[in-house]
């Protein structure tokens, strides 16, 4: 993921995040892609990140790799 996408990835701890929040989870910008019990029940295959990184317009490194998911590069 970090040869196709410029992106920053913070980690946050659980105490950081709240106490009503479910972890491991996780989000890009205010959506949640995955959070354990609850959507993908925590965990998020390559392909489908890199599918939610594309439909969100995500910036693409000049000359990024190529991958197995539905987006065909």
């Amino acid at each position: 993921m970090a040869k196709d996408f410029e992106i920053d990835l913070v980690i946050v701890t659980k105490s950081e995040a709240g106490p009503d929040t479910k972890a491991p989870a996780v989000y890009l910008n205010d959506q949640v892609l995955c959070e354990i019990g609850g959507i993908r029940n925590g965990k998020i295959t390559e392909a489908e990140l890199f599918d939610e990184l594309s439909a969100a317009k995500v910036p693409r490194k000049p000359g990024g790799g190529s991958c197995a998911c539905s987006c065909g590069s």
